[in-house]
């Protein structure tokens, strides 16, 4: 069992973008709920990863530092936050104060269900619930080095479109709402995006592959299928 968590770990917390399975910090003490004084952000509304197999965008209000984009043929990293703080003020409206994570890589034979990830960062999980687009947990620590002011608790979920897994994961400052239930919706709204604006690379190819026939065959496909001969 030791070895399934460790590999549900380097699937979706790649050593590449986050700091291990313990996740002492995403990017160390995250900068991205705060302007930094050295500049602000370069801030998009979405990002494309994995090839552009995987398009991620945040819900209104929310948008993606684009300082923490990485992609790769196989999979790739995003982070959202609020638009409005990350802007210093200049763009977006005034929402929850949160961090979101995305990660894909390469699908596995099975999706990690929420107790696979809270035993895969060695935690309790507080409670789990099944969405329209996604199961999510409620991870009892871990959230607390996300940044400044971060809660302990904190949500995260996985799930599978076309030939990737996306992992997910939400944390927000001590005493939101977005730690209780609003939390999970709140990943549910993001996963649901994700997969209606994904697409599959075999579907793709059988696209092409049909819009490719050539169009005398095509004819005689429907003239024969008259059934009226």
């Amino acid at each position: 069992m030791i070895g399934t968590y460790k590999t549900l770990c380097a699937a979706l917390f790649s050593a590449a973008f986050l700091s291990g399975c313990a996740e002492s910090g995403a990017f160390g003490q995250m900068s991205l709920l705060q302007n930094s004084a050295s500049g602000l952000p370069i801030l998009v509304s979405t990002a494309e990863l994995a090839r552009g197999d995987i398009t991620v965008a945040g819900p209104d209000g929310y948008c993606i530092d684009q300082t923490t984009l990485r992609s790769s043929k196989t999979g790739g990293f995003a982070a959202m936050a609020s638009c409005h703080i990350m802007s210093g003020g200049t763009e977006g409206a005034i929402v929850e104060p949160a961090l979101v994570t995305v990660t894909v890589s390469a699908a596995p034979e099975t999706v990690p269900s929420p107790q696979d990830l809270a035993a895969a960062l060695q935690t309790d999980l507080l409670q789990s619930r099944e969405l329209s687009a996604l199961a999510v947990g409620q991870m009892a620590t871990g959230g607390e080095n996300a940044f400044a002011g971060s809660d302990a608790k904190h949500w995260r979920g996985a799930f599978v479109t076309g030939d990737y897994l996306v992992g997910v994961t939400l944390y927000a400052p001590q005493g939101s709402p977005l730690i209780g239930a609003q939390g999970a919706a709140f990943l549910n709204t993001v996963s649901s995006d994700i997969r209606a604006k994904s697409r599959s690379r075999s579907s793709a190819s059988a696209e092409q592959s049909q819009s490719q026939v050539d169009p005398l065959t095509a004819r005689l496909g429907r003239l024969f299928a008259r059934r009226d001969l």
